[in-house]
Parts: structure tokens; sequence; C-alpha cells
């Protein structure tokens, strides 16, 4: 119990220096996190609609009116913008990510340089809590980003089949509307 007690007395005593700095920034990590989440379920369902072609007349209206408005150039548009701001917020989601071991390290060097001259142990914890902070919310994010990342990935993937898709889709189109036209000789 003695142990926890002085592990976390200068954890909470140092938590509104710098180390509320690391907070925020894992505040922001967490927002990013899930807006990029959000972003990532929203073109999942365009990607991959729900519904079957097999369970009927009206289904199968819901999917073709659906494949309809995406293959459109509007649809196109709507779903790399919506692959765009996904992505986009990946990268910003995994740079903050990144610098939280680099700010627990600053926390711990902005601590220690005034002991140069004193050996004072409240700095010294200082230092430490920093650092601290630093590396669990690094870890924390890790893990988080492995799971979005995963996510980003396959969107990128899906999005690539569907070009391919809607264009094989407008070729057939094109060439269907071509034998319709009567031919003059």
């Amino acid at each position: 119990m003695e142990f926890f007690q002085q592990l976390l007395t200068p954890i909470i005593d140092n938590f509104f220096k710098f180390d509320f700095l690391i907070i925020l920034i894992a505040m922001g990590a967490w927002v990013l996190y899930l807006r990029c989440l959000a972003s990532c379920k929203e073109l999942s369902q365009i990607l991959q609609p729900k519904g079957n072609m097999a369970l009927g007349k009206q289904n199968q209206a819901q999917m073709n009116q659906h494949y309809e408005r995406y293959f459109a150039p509007e649809g196109e548009d709507v779903l790399l913008t919506k692959r765009a701001k996904s992505n986009s917020l990946y990268v910003g989601f995994t740079n903050v990510v990144a610098i939280f071991p680099l700010m627990g390290l600053l926390g711990t060097v902005i601590s220690l340089i005034p002991m140069v001259g004193e050996m004072d142990t409240d700095l010294f914890f200082m230092a430490l809590t920093s650092t601290f902070w630093g590396i669990v919310f690094a870890i924390v994010f890790k893990v988080f980003n492995g799971f979005l990342q995963a996510r980003v990935e396959e969107n990128n993937e899906l999005v690539q089949t569907y070009l391919l898709r809607k264009d094989a889709f407008m070729e057939r189109r094109a060439q269907a509307t071509f034998r319709e036209q009567p031919h003059e000789n």
C-alpha cells in the first residue's frame, strides 16, 4: 500500500505541471480517434451496403439504387472525399500518438536541467512523471492505432475495388448502349 502511495503522490502532484500538457494532447488524440473511427464507419457503409440481391425485388431495387448513386460521378466524388477525410484524420491521429514518448522525454529533460546544480528529489519525481505519462499514452494509443489502421487500410482497399467495379460497370453499360443504337452503313 505504501509503495502505491509513494508512486501515486508525485504523479498526482505533478499533474498540473508539464504532465497536464500531455493529458491535453491525449484528449486531442482521443477526439481524433473517435472522429476517424466514425469516418471509417461512414465510408464502410457506402462500400459495404447492407442488403442482398436474393432477398427480393424491393431489396434488389435498394441495392441497385445504392450502386447507381455511387457509380455516378457525384457519388464517386462523395466516396473519394470521405476516403480523403478518413485518411487525413488517421494521419493526424498517428502523428499525435507518435509524439507521446517525445513529450515524456521532453518533460524529463525540462525537469532534469535545473537539477544539474542541485539535487532536488521533487524535480526528479517531476521528470519521471512526465516520462510516465508520455509512455502510458504512447502504449494506450498505439493499441487504438492498431485497430484504426486496420479499418483505414481495409477501406482504402475497398475503395480501389469499388472504383474498379465502377469502371467495369460503366464499360459494360457503354457497350450495351452502343449495341442497342442503330448503326448506319
